[in-house]
């Protein structure tokens, strides 16, 4: 990491934490209960002559402790820069929480309405500087890597760790509350909704930051140089509605232009990756889980994709790294795995989308795939409705947004091999792809 890069992303984390804390403080404010990070510093600062912030870095030191017994001696050694880096964060932090605290200190909603409110708009405020902390991509605060150090160190889930941790600090905060005033203050229903909120917030606002990932890393080594270094072949990617052959035409390009062919196929070198079974991936590769609002909820979402601990994102990130692999050996054609994102910064990339109308699509479900007729409709839908989802919540984009592709086919009306007729004429002469 280059020096100016490294200034700019510890530029987005120090405004990541002031807004972080900016929503932790709107969140108060609205004295329907604080988030539960801050449940004890809050309740805290209610009962002595200290603040929240000061609080709140008392908090994180106790929390880096737990972290060093957890990691052991081995473990502290290779973990110490992380160690380190939490302390002036958590002293920042603390700061932070401070002044914006002073900044509303006139707030004082009075109405249910404009305090639920605030309680949702200081979700959304803290969940965007969750979301430029992870944009910087330098250091994690204590809370979430606790989480996820516990997760790592006892094996279990992180969803699982992370609600116990935060049901403990909640009850440890009423127990505080009930022993220092007598009655529960600084808790209510809004800490509920801070943890149920978060999650999904940060989701929906993460992928508006690409801009400054992008400004972050301008002027340095692009993320995948070492892959890229001289990369001219063609590379395929091929996006299609379930029933337009995205499969056929794909194996029919690759086979009349020389190239190597991924669909299926990645499944495999997907498992290895990752160590998932096959099965695994075959089930859940192009789409998300079932229980998508519950995920969100649990997720890791203090840590950058590539770090996190949820299997849904492991799956994806080691997709990715096995397509830019791939892309990198050689001229091949690429079927689905949002291969267009992953791949849009390469040189010399075709991207393409094949869509039909319904008739067509279900005819060659049925007459291909063997579905009954009666039920081609439905699976189209539910195949075609999973992919979109998927391809929005990795990518940020629209799947079928004509401006995301270089060509985009009707192949209802015109048909596999016309398609590939064009397709081929464009890319030209056939190429071999390198020995590996």
């Amino acid at each position: 990491m280059v020096k100016k890069e490294l200034i700019r992303r510890y530029s987005v984390f120090a405004v990541a934490l002031f807004v972080s804390a900016l929503g932790v403080s709107l969140v108060t404010k609205s004295y329907l209960g604080t988030s539960p990070i801050s449940s004890i510093p809050y309740v805290m600062s209610l009962n002595t002559p200290l603040t929240m912030g000061t609080y709140i870095f008392i908090l994180n030191m106790f929390l880096i402790a737990a972290q060093m017994l957890m990691l052991g001696r081995r473990g502290i050694v290779e973990k110490r820069i992380d160690l380190l880096m939490q302390i002036p964060v958590s002293v920042l932090f603390g700061l932070f929480i401070d002044l914006t605290m002073a900044m509303l200190g006139s707030y004082e909603p009075s109405l249910y309405g404009l305090k639920l409110l605030s309680l949702v708009v200081g979700c959304a405020v803290l969940a965007l500087g969750v979301s430029l902390e992870v944009v910087a991509d330098v250091t994690m605060v204590s809370g979430e890597y606790t989480v996820q150090i516990a997760s790592k160190r006892f094996k279990i889930q992180f969803g699982t760790v992370k609600i116990a941790f935060d049901v403990t600090l909640v009850v440890v905060a009423v127990a505080l509350s009930f022993i220092l005033s007598g009655r529960i203050e600084g808790l209510r229903e809004g800490t509920v909704i801070v943890a149920l909120l978060t999650g999904p917030f940060v989701r929906l606002i993460s992928p508006w930051l690409d801009f400054l990932r992008r400004w972050e890393v301008a002027g340095s080594a692009a993320p995948d140089e070492t892959l890229r270094a001289g990369v001219s072949h063609t590379v395929i990617t091929i996006s299609r509605e379930y029933g337009s052959g995205g499969h056929m035409i794909g194996e029919q390009l690759a086979k009349a232009l020389g190239y190597k062919f991924y669909d299926s196929e990645l499944i495999t070198l997907v498992a290895k990756e990752a160590g998932f079974t096959e099965n695994f991936v075959r089930r859940n590769e192009q789409s998300l889980p079932g229980n998508m609002l519950l995920q969100m909820i649990m997720q890791d979402y203090g840590a950058p994709l590539e770090k996190s601990l949820s299997p849904a994102d492991a799956l994806f990130v080691a997709q990715s790294r096995v397509i830019r692999r791939i892309a990198a050996e050689g001229p091949c054609v690429i079927v689905g795995r949002c291969a267009d994102y992953i791949l849009k910064d390469y040189p010399d990339v075709l991207k393409i989308f094949l869509h039909a109308d319904m008739s067509s699509k279900s005819r060659r479900v049925t007459e291909q795939y063997g579905i009954s007729p009666e039920k081609a409709l439905p699976e189209i839908e539910r195949i075609n409705r999973s992919r979109e989802e998927h391809y929005r919540h990795y990518t940020g984009n629209h799947w079928g947004d004509i401006r995301n592709y270089n060509l985009t086919f009707d192949t209802g009306r015109f048909g596999v091999e016309r398609v590939c007729a064009v397709v081929q004429s464009l890319v030209g002469q056939p190429q071999k792809p390198k020995a590996v």
